[in-house]
Parts: C-alpha cells; sequence; structure tokens
C-alpha cells in the first residue's frame, strides 16, 4: 500500500483499519462469549435498572459521539468545500433579486405539484385535464370519480393531497412563513437547549451514584468478555453512523446544493427577462381581465 495513497485518501484506509479492529475484538469477544452459561441474576430490580441505565447512556454517547465526527468530517472534506463555494458564488449573482424569491417559489411549487399529479394518473390510465384545471384546482364530477376502479380512487385522492416542498435556495431554513412564528435561534438559546439535554442525562446518572455504591468485586473473565463484545458492538454501530453521516454530507448534501445551483441559475435568467415581478395566479387574473377587455365588442 503506497504511502502517497494513503496521504491523499485517509479517511478511506482509516475507515477500513477501524472496521477490521472491530471486526476482530468482536469475533474473538464472540468465541469466548460462548463458553459463559447465562444464569438469572438475583440482584433488586432497582440495581438491574441503574445498570440498565448506564449502559443504556454510555451506548448512545459512544454512538452519538462517533456519530458526530462523521458529520464532521463531511463538512471538511474537499468535495463539500468546493460545492459550497460554487454554490455562494451562485447566491452571490442572485442578490440583486431577492425580493422575486416568493415568486419564484410559487411557480416551482406549481410546476412540481402539476408534474406528479400527471405521472401519478398517467400511470394509473387517467387523464390530468379531466380532474384538474391549468390552476391545479380540482374538476372532477362525481360521474368520472365513480367510473374508477379502487386503486384509481386511490391514487386521484393522494394527488389532491399531495405536498410539495420547494428547496430553499439560500439557505437551509424553511421557506415558509413559519419560520415568522418562531424566536431565533440565538446562542444564548441553543445553549440552553443544549443544558436542558445534558441535565437530564447527568442527573439520572447522579441519582445512580448517590442511591448506589459501586463495588469492585474479584475479576470476572465472564464480564470481561461480555462487557467488551458489548462495547465493541457500540463502536461498530457509531462507526457505521459516522460514515452514514459522511456519505450524507458528502454525496446526499452536495447533490442537493448542485440542484439549487441549477435553480438559481433559472432564477437569475428569468429575472433577467422579467420575470417573477408578480404571483402566478396575480398575473394569472390579469390575463383574464386582458382576455375579457379585447372580447368587448365596441358599440357605434
Amino acid at each position: 500500500m503506497a504511502f502517497e495513497e494513503i496521504r491523499e485518501n485517509p479517511v478511506k484506509y482509516i475507515k477500513s483499519f477501524a472496521m477490521d479492529i472491530v471486526v476482530i475484538i468482536v469475533g474473538v469477544a464472540y468465541v469466548f462469549y460462548q463458553m459463559i452459561t447465562l444464569t438469572k441474576t438475583e440482584l433488586n430490580p432497582l440495581i438491574l435498572i441503574a445498570q440498565a441505565s448506564m449502559g443504556i447512556i454510555c451506548g448512545i454517547i459512544i454512538k452519538q459521539s462517533l456519530g458526530e465526527n462523521g458529520f464532521s468530517k463531511g463538512y471538511n472534506s474537499s468535495a463539500w468545500q468546493e460545492e459550497e463555494e460554487k454554490y455562494n458564488e451562485s447566491c452571490n449573482l442572485a442578490v440583486d433579486f431577492t425580493d422575486r424569491t416568493d415568486n419564484y417559489y410559487l411557480v416551482l411549487e406549481k410546476e412540481k405539484r402539476e408534474h406528479y399529479r400527471r405521472s401519478h394518473l398517467q400511470s394509473y390510465r387517467m387523464k390530468y385535464d379531466t380532474f384538474f384545471d391549468k390552476h391545479g384546482d380540482y374538476i372532477g364530477t362525481q360521474e368520472d370519480y365513480e367510473k374508477l376502479d379502487f386503486w384509481q380512487k386511490r391514487v386521484l385522492k393522494k394527488c389532491i393531497k399531495v405536498r410539495i416542498y420547494v428547496l430553499n435556495l439560500f439557505s437551509e431554513y424553511a421557506t415558509s412563513s413559519e419560520q415568522d412564528t418562531k424566536k431565533e435561534m440565538t446562542d444564548k438559546r441553543q445553549r440552553a437547549k443544549n443544558v436542558t439535554k445534558n441535565t437530564l442525562s447527568a442527573t439520572l446518572v447522579a441519582m445512580i451514584g448517590v442511591y448506589f455504591v459501586p463495588v469492585f468485586t474479584a475479576w470476572n473473565w465472564a464480564s470481561f468478555i461480555s462487557s467488551t463484545m458489548q462495547v465493541s458492538l457500540w463502536v461498530l454501530f457509531g462507526i457505521l453512523q459516522l460514515y452514514t453521516n459522511y456519505n450524507f454530507v458528502v454525496q446526499d448534501k452536495v447533490s442537493i446544493l448542485r440542484k439549487k445551483k441549477e435553480l438559481i441559475a433559472r432564477f437569475i435568467k428569468d429575472c433577467k427577462e422579467g420575470l417573477y415581478t408578480k404571483p402566478y395566479y396575480q398575473l394569472e387574473v390579469e390575463k383574464e381581465a386582458q382576455k375579457c377587455d379585447n372580447n368587448i365588442v365596441p358599440q357605434n
């Protein structure tokens, strides 16, 4: 294995090495575990609950910590940083048209909803124009509905109720007005939120330490092997979560940024052509009014 290759892609080999170590530990522990005889415990139920609680807390801490490392590795990777830099450049180009973003979102939502409905209705041999007008409003009659079979009715109801979520092109926050009903998440509030969560687990640990006095018993190979295997499994699941989070950042989130760049490019191009100055439904009303005006016959 060439040193240069390891230096250029260390994450790949660190993952392989760590996974191999965990597999070896689990394998050896399981071999010895087969020599253990499990007997019914005579401990007080409160002691069992305390031991189980400590096990849950330790397991969560190990897996959560390794999982957070996955996000850190992903956001520190060149794949994410390069894509984020290109994305920021695209956002800067759209600064002059930010007042039109809401109208753009409305158009995207309308297009996505219509595309979803058309594709699903066509797959069940139904016509979009039979049940929806050009504005996306339901126009189907009871007679049309009764002609459908069970599965057609099911997909039609799904198309009527479908909710479409549009990517927020310029941040990860929601584009809807729901954000207006929530206080701004400041550093102080975030720290307070974390303190509340950490206090709950810390209180439980403290109660266990106060109520129960730990006593070191004689060395027990069975307990050692069993606990080693348990910790190894925690680490294994943690490493799997680590690289799941890592791949989420460098693959899923990078692809989302690329999609956002495409939408931003379309937004800039259309804005330069004078689009999105008004909501699409307002434009439709103005078009209908203009048609009515053109159809008025002048009287002599």
